[in-house]
């Protein structure tokens, strides 16, 4: 990420960390796969992660964000309305 973070998008990284580390993450390394945050845009209300481990290769990956990983973010970060992949 260019330059600093304001402190919107540090407050939404922290939240969206926590929900990816206690919610979502324990879900995925059953599949011994995880994702991590890439970066926050708080004006156009939207996340990236990126998928790491067995779920960076997965067929499901996109069932996997539409099905886990949004409804968790949504529900537990009402700021976040999009979560795309990040596929570098």
């Amino acid at each position: 990420m260019m330059g600093e973070m304001t402190a919107e998008e540090e407050k939404l990284r922290n939240e969206i960390e926590k929900v990816i580390d206690e919610n979502i993450n324990p879900k995925l390394m059953e599949h011994n796969g995880f994702i991590e945050l890439v970066d926050v845009f708080p004006k156009e209300r939207a996340a990236t992660v990126r998928f790491r481990g067995a779920c960076s290769s997965c067929y499901a990956i996109e069932d996997t964000l539409k099905n886990t990983v949004l409804p968790e973010i949504r529900k537990n970060v009402r700021q976040i309305r999009h979560v795309e992949i990040d596929n570098d």
